[in-house]
């Protein structure tokens, strides 16, 4: 039989570890939203026209689509710090309540392939998400149960700056890549990638072996080796060497508008530099800095650099972008979610080398034709620093601050109370 003791302690191991579960999954969640707001607009999009809902204006959405990653994220980082505990884990709750019947009906009625709960970082179908959120939510139950055996990691006076500092961490990844690009990318498209490879399926090799039987004696060779014609055939088999790979970009293709030529194999093929210049539409694109996009064309023309332009709007609205900008270039066609997805900016820049991609930029970042030196110009300017593209800097960004707050809380404010209180009394 448990002791009161021991089955107290147990209780209380159980509802911090999915405390701090749910947190992780709150702030991860709402975290990799907040590096793509622009993607989880045109997911919230997505759902809305499947689901037949009211329609709003993109801005709206993208207000939408960096609220609810923000909430996500400080609610997780509430959870993670039991600050406000029972007001939170009653929140977290109500949130998890209102989930997990919506995505049983749309795990019913799929009409999304994928939920977008993780962003690009993660691909979850639908029943997974359903089964996620069927955990989440007896986790939830659990912690508002016994929300009382675990307590908050800072004190009351003091938990202001965790907070002020979790929502000025999380405003500051959401406006950089609302204003920029992705801080962390986590599409077929990011900076490194090698294209050639990945628009190309690999099938797996594998090696045929026979078996072959001579005076009671069995030994393996290899197709095309057997020495002699007097070993008995037994059998074969294959052993897989390599294993295959499918395609990660299964949408690159540029076409002429009038031939229908497509350009794909050209830009992967060229070994020098080449500007891909994305605009998914031309109606809504950015045409503040569209004497820089002129400005690189001339660039390229005079410097033998190839140059591309792409969009999926129609004839007409080429004609009118063409006339307002002077833009001197040919505009191919692209599918839009291609678009999309390669870069998160209308208009935004790709830079691509001997196939692999090397660059990208917001047309807010594009380096000015005047720092550009052939060969080497566009690849040295703009961008982010490298090491922020990756999750370690943004970890250390957020876990470094958070330490110190609870350094300073646990081991100098609090003694000094403490001492102060016995030096008063």
């Amino acid at each position: 039989m448990v002791s009161p003791t021991k089955r107290i302690l147990l209780t209380t191991l159980l509802v911090n570890a999915c405390r701090v579960l749910l947190a992780v999954v709150f702030m991860v969640s709402g975290f990799v939203k907040a590096v793509d707001p622009v993607g989880f607009m045109y997911k919230m999009t997505e759902y809305s026209v499947a689901l037949d809902l009211v329609q709003l204006s993109s801005p709206w959405i993208l207000f939408f689509a960096l609220l609810f990653s923000g909430v996500e994220f400080i609610v997780g980082f509430f959870l993670l710090t039991g600050i406000w505990r029972k007001t939170v884990a009653t929140f977290t709750l109500l949130i998890l309540l209102f989930y997990t019947p919506l995505t049983l009906y749309i795990a019913i009625e799929n009409p999304v392939p994928d939920c977008g709960c993780f962003g690009d970082a993660l691909l979850l179908g639908n029943w997974q998400t359903f089964a996620k959120n069927v955990f989440l939510l007896a986790m939830a139950v659990v912690v508002v149960a016994k929300n009382s055996l675990y307590r908050r990691c800072l004190s009351s006076r003091n938990r202001w700056m965790a907070v002020l500092f979790a929502l000025a961490y999380i405003l500051l990844v959401e406006g950089m890549s609302v204003w920029h690009l992705p801080v962390i990318d986590f599409r077929p498209y990011a900076i490194g990638t090698n294209l050639r490879e990945a628009v190309e399926d690999v099938p797996p090799v594998y090696e045929t072996t026979s078996v072959y039987e001579k005076g009671g004696e069995q030994r393996t060779f290899a197709t095309g080796s057997l020495p002699d014609s007097t070993w008995n055939y037994i059998g074969s088999s294959n052993r897989l060497v390599k294993e295959g790979r499918r395609a990660t970009v299964n949408d690159f293709a540029f076409l002429d508008r009038a031939t229908g030529e497509d350009f794909a194999a050209e830009i992967l093929a060229d070994t020098g530099y080449v500007v891909l210049v994305v605009m998914e539409s031309l109606e809504v694109a950015d045409e503040s800095r569209v004497d820089k996009i002129n400005d690189i064309y001339d660039y390229c023309e005079d410097n033998d650099m190839r140059f591309y332009a792409a969009t999926s709007s129609a004839d007409d609205a080429v004609e009118v972008w063409c006339r307002r900008t002077g833009a001197e270039y040919s505009l191919l066609w692209a599918d839009d979610i291609a678009l999309k997805t390669m870069v998160r900016a209308n208009p935004g820049l790709l830079l691509i080398k001997d196939g692999y991609i090397v660059e990208k930029w917001n047309i807010t970042d594009v380096p000015d034709v005047d720092k550009m030196s052939q060969g080497e110009s566009l690849l040295a300017s703009g961008g982010y620093v490298e090491f922020m593209r990756g999750w370690l800097f943004w970890l250390l960004l957020f876990a470094g601050p958070v330490a110190v707050i609870l350094f300073l809380d646990m081991f100098v404010q609090k003694p000094a109370e403490i001492k102060n209180d016995k030096q008063n009394k």
